[in-house]
């Protein structure tokens, strides 16, 4: 059985400002429906870390996931090949759809001949979740021109966690970079990554149908 979590993600003013979500489209092109349910002889509880970007039409692209161990591969091929047809409610900003960055976890549990699938619109941050529980709707960021790509090195690898503030009205402050792995890259590069989410727009994080306060991470890397 497939299961998609009912989260909260209705703003206020629902015309105005809006999340990306996985409910509001046909059943079919649902990412909840269209994921099959690995092959498993033993109950697990697998959890899976992932990104995308949504275009303006509900479209997925760009999108990775992250893997643990060779357990999880299974997992993402079904999530990535699912991807490539799911179609989203795309997020709306000032009444207007818009291109986001959305992070997400899907859930795989198998219990006994029971095999279950929940999805999340949040990477499951911990102060997030201590905060506004398990299933909060992460801030999303409008994807836009995107300087620091210009600016930052081609070639010499780099992984930078960016974590930043959020508030209720969509606006970021506070922004941080830490070193993940490859070199750190230069200061122009690390101000303009960090000018970038400044200057972007987002959708706030919203629980219980409100929008709040949150921490923002999201990884730069060429």
């Amino acid at each position: 059985m497939i299961m998609l979590l009912q989260v909260a993600g209705t703003a206020r003013s629902a015309d105005d400002i809006r999340p990306a979500n996985f409910e509001q489209v046909e059943s079919k092109r649902r990412l909840a429906e269209r994921i099959k349910f690995p092959e498993m002889t033993r109950d697990a509880t697998v959890i899976i870390h992932c990104n995308s970007q949504i275009a303006a039409s509900g479209k997925m692209t760009k999108t990775g996931c992250y893997t643990k161990d060779n357990f999880d591969t299974a997992f993402v091929a079904a999530i990535m090949k699912a991807a490539k047809k799911a179609l989203l409610s795309p997020a709306v900003i000032g009444g207007k759809t818009k291109k986001i960055y959305l992070q997400f976890r899907v859930e795989f549990i198998a219990e006994g001949e029971k095999r279950d699938i929940y999805l999340y619109r949040n990477p499951g941050h911990a102060e997030n979740i201590e905060a506004y529980g398990y299933d909060y709707v992460a801030a999303q960021r409008v994807v836009g021109k995107e300087p620091w790509q210009k600016i930052c090195p081609q070639r010499a690898r780099y992984l930078l966690r960016l974590k930043a503030f959020v508030g209720e009205d969509g606006q970021s402050a506070s922004p941080t970079l830490e070193r993940v792995s490859g070199i750190m890259p230069t200061l122009d590069c690390q101000n303009a990554i960090k000018d970038t989410i400044l200057s972007s727009l987002f959708t706030p994080a919203m629980a219980d149908g409100y929008p709040v306060p949150s921490a923002f991470v999201e990884l730069f890397s060429n």
